[in-house]
């Protein structure tokens, strides 16, 4: 996260804070814009989840963008947002995914999928059935892995363990606290789910 992103989320009520995008007033990266300007993140995070929209921007002087699009970076990555600010700066957004924030996970690296929770694993009866080769898997690597193998779920663990399944029993060994679901090691035993 840029040094400029200050509170990315403590100035809205419950989203994930995904990063600083380049925007264009000639091509926008979201479909909706929400009437008139000086919008607070928080509103424009009520006004958009409001309209059912999974994705929300601030941009300029509190410009509210809504969508439901994974597209919001076309137009690439940008540093210097200042999200909570009066001014985020212009051309650049401040993009969230409505949902809670995965620990650990600041934009740089998190997945663009809901998180659904840091739950117990077992090793010698794991609660997802198919497990990505390797270490070292960052959640968004995950992500696109059980993506392409059309699962409906993934999870990533320990040392960048990933795992998915299609089905909703991941949380068979009941839910685990202290997980570090972006970081180097998310925790022993314990894992960190996002749904597709």
């Amino acid at each position: 996260v840029d040094i400029w992103s200050r509170n990315l989320q403590n100035c809205v009520a419950r989203s994930s804070y995904l990063g600083c995008f380049k925007n264009r007033k000639s091509d926008r990266a979201m479909s909706y814009q929400v009437d008139s300007k000086f919008h607070s993140a928080e509103t424009c995070e009520s006004e958009c989840t409001s309209k059912g929209f999974t994705y929300f921007a601030r941009e300029w002087k509190g410009q509210c963008f809504c969508s439901n699009d994974a597209d919001y970076d076309k137009h690439g990555s940008r540093t210097g947002c200042d999200c909570c600010g009066d001014d985020v700066g212009g051309n650049m957004m401040c993009v969230w995914k409505v949902g809670d924030a995965a620990p650990g996970c600041d934009g740089n690296g998190a997945p663009s999928s809901p998180y659904l929770g840091c739950y117990e694993n077992k090793n010698r009866d794991r609660a997802m059935p198919y497990e990505v080769d390797g270490r070292n898997h960052s959640a968004k690597d995950c992500q696109d892995a059980c993506s392409k193998k059309g699962m409906k779920y993934f999870a990533r663990e320990w040392k960048g363990q990933c795992f998915c399944s299609d089905d909703s029993d991941f949380a068979k060994h009941g839910s685990a606290s202290g997980c570090d679901c972006c970081g180097s090691n998310v925790g022993g035993n314990k894992m960190c789910v996002w749904s597709e």
